[in-house]
């Protein structure tokens, strides 16, 4: 093979040490692949085609019986004096990690970092490769100057990497493969190297140039490398002898396996970049793919999630404009949009996919916090919700009239929104986020002031809410002894646990009998709302009737609510189902024509931080 390794000799008038660029990028708080995916898939989207979906892919591969022509390609590698240890490295049982996207420009522009690029065409290729803190080009970016590319190097047991990109530009030109390592200063008699090196083709005035066209078809082929023979357009960037981290314990750590590798990496991805994977108001989003070996599999949607869900529908709601404006009384007037969706607690029972990221503990009590670009910067905690059956998610956006003054608060990894070192409107919006949040989290949750009525959303849109919906098999736990709920509030609204009333009465169906709760009522989430359902059992009669249900708030020692707290919310019934789902009917009462035995769901309001009971009766029925 023709390429060579080329090492950077000390300019005259200074260079950057590889030591310098890789210490960039900071000492993360995140898991080393969890930044790997962040900064990958931000690159990948800045760099996305103008139609279509962006394809991302991860895949863990051991190099097995591929290292002999990894070895032929790659050795011999830089001097050991550099630390770039190829040849010891490359061994059967090393690991690469090949990130890959499509459907993007590809690294483009010039060759040299001192070519002038044309009008109509960014330098990707010399700001990835060659040159280190070069400003955004892209508006709205999710990436700032570019120093997140140090996670390739850093994941890397030698700081080496393999990029293989095949651009839009057209011409001899666009199909690039080029190798990259930054190891350690050192010197060569009394002359000093910055510790960077490049493979490729050293060209006649000894500057190293990426191997094209043909030539760098070939080499990919011989490697193993995905390609672009279907003549999409896109970069895989491979990370040579990767360190895949550790799991267990912290007292009794092991180095992860390529399978655990993936799984976290899909996980991360979940956490991470789940706006990316909702299509925008153009149609616009990202497609995951994870693997080992090649084997690969393509991440679930993050609302088939329990976890997720409530921050995927928080999303939706700024994304239609129905979020809470940031607003402020200086420029910029609107600095952002929040939102907040409801879900259910953890059920204990979390997916090994969504759980080996996760980034907090616990129930869900956080706001997902990102930038015009929809790349999930942080999330911040506010308080838990009351109901301890219930969990939330909630969805800050920076608009675009504030976005710079949120990217100039991100530290290189994009990870956090810091004020210290700002000034001016940029601190004033940075440190005025957090107060803001917290005040939408207080009045949503009922921890601040109470405002009058039940703060909830009418009946008739929570009905349509409801319309066509079944509750499912199973409900969020509710044994008739309680034993999941609270069994009294000290000072609270209420005692004992949520329960059924009325009539009671066995399980056997009875001819002319009372209609009766079966069971107990459960809590339900719906599209990020919470509200009650109970089963109700009609005995088959020859006469119709009409049945009636209700549902109170129960005080100390079991007795009604007569009158709730100023500004406190009361409990309605909103509808009747039937449990096949075909009839909806507005309303605490029902007209049940004669026949058999039915079952019919009752939905009504969720009442927070109250234990309720419902009560069903038949009001009148119909001579035979």
């Amino acid at each position: 093979m023709s390429g060579r390794w080329w090492s950077q000799p000390f300019a005259p008038e200074g260079s950057a040490a590889a030591e310098g660029i890789v210490k960039q990028l900071g000492r993360p708080a995140l898991d080393p692949l969890t930044v790997l995916v962040r900064e990958a898939a931000q690159n990948s989207w800045d760099a996305r085609l103008p139609d279509g979906v962006v394809e991302f892919g991860v895949d863990v591969r051991v190099l097995g019986e591929d290292v002999d022509a990894w070895r032929e390609v790659l050795l011999p590698g830089p001097t050991s004096d550099s630390s770039v240890h190829l040849d010891k490295v490359l061994r059967p049982e090393a690991v690469v990690l090949v990130v890959s996207d499509r459907n993007t420009v590809g690294l483009g522009g010039p060759l040299r970092a001192g070519e002038r690029a044309r009008d109509d065409e960014t330098p990707d290729f010399v700001q990835f490769l060659r040159n280190v803190g070069e400003p955004s080009d892209h508006e709205f970016g999710g990436g700032t100057y570019g120093f997140g590319k140090g996670i390739f190097y850093r994941l890397s047991r030698i700081g080496a990497i393999l990029v293989d990109t095949n651009t839009a530009a057209g011409g001899p030109a666009c199909r690039r493969l080029m190798g990259a390592a930054l190891g350690h200063s050192w010197y060569l008699g009394d002359r000093r190297f910055t510790g960077r090196h490049w493979w490729g083709r050293v060209a006649a005035d000894n500057v190293p140039d990426p191997i094209l066209a043909e030539q760098a078809d070939s080499v990919a082929k011989y490697l193993g490398l995905p390609g672009f023979a279907d003549g999409r357009t896109g970069t895989d960037v491979v990370v040579l002898a990767a360190d895949l981290g550790s799991t267990g314990s912290e007292s009794y750590p092991r180095e992860r396996t390529p399978a655990e590798a993936a799984i976290f990496i899909a996980s991360s991805i979940l956490w991470n970049l789940w706006p990316k994977m909702i299509p925008d108001e153009r149609g616009r989003y990202m497609r995951f793919v994870v693997g080992v070996d090649g084997s690969r599999v393509t991440v679930p949607e993050p609302d088939s999630f329990d976890e997720l869900a409530p921050f995927v529908e928080a999303m939706h709601d700024v994304r239609a404009g129905k979020g809470v404006s940031y607003a402020r009384t200086v420029p910029p007037r609107n600095a952002g949009s929040f939102a907040l969706a409801l879900g259910a607690a953890d059920s204990g029972n979390t997916r090994l996919m969504i759980g080996a990221a996760k980034p907090f503990d616990g129930p869900s009590h956080h706001v997902a916090r990102m930038r015009v670009a929809e790349l999930v910067v942080d999330y911040l905690p506010g308080p838990l919700h009351p109901d301890t059956r219930l969990s939330y998610g909630g969805v800050f956006k920076a608009s675009e009239d504030a976005d710079a003054l949120f990217a100039s608060a991100e530290p290189p990894t994009h990870d956090d929104w810091i004020a210290k070192g700002l000034s001016g409107s940029a601190r004033g919006v940075v440190l005025g986020v957090r107060t803001f949040i917290q005040k939408q989290l207080d009045e949503k949750l009922g921890f601040g002031a109470q405002a009058g009525g039940s703060g909830g959303q009418g009946l008739g849109e929570l009905s349509a809410l409801l319309a066509g919906v079944v509750p499912g098999p199973v409900a969020l736990g509710h044994d008739i002894d309680g034993s999941s709920g609270p069994s009294s509030f000290s000072g609270g609204r209420g005692a004992g646990p949520m329960t059924g009333g009325g009539s009671s009465g066995g399980s056997s169906p009875r001819r002319g009998g009372k209609p009766r709760l079966t069971g107990a009522p459960s809590l339900q989430i719906h599209q990020g709302h919470p509200y009650l359902v109970a089963l109700v059992t009609v005995p088959a009669d020859s006469r119709a009737r009409i049945v009636a249900a209700d549902v109170e708030v129960v005080v100390e020692g079991g007795g009604r609510e007569s009158e709730p707290p100023l500004g406190a919310a009361v409990p309605q019934v909103m509808q009747w189902q039937s449990v096949a789902g075909n009839v909806v009917v507005q309303g605490r009462s029902i007209r049940v024509p004669a026949g058999e035995e039915s079952d019919w769901y009752v939905y009504a309001t969720h009442v927070p931080d109250a234990v309720v009971r419902f009560r069903v009766s038949q009001v009148t029925s119909d001579a035979g």
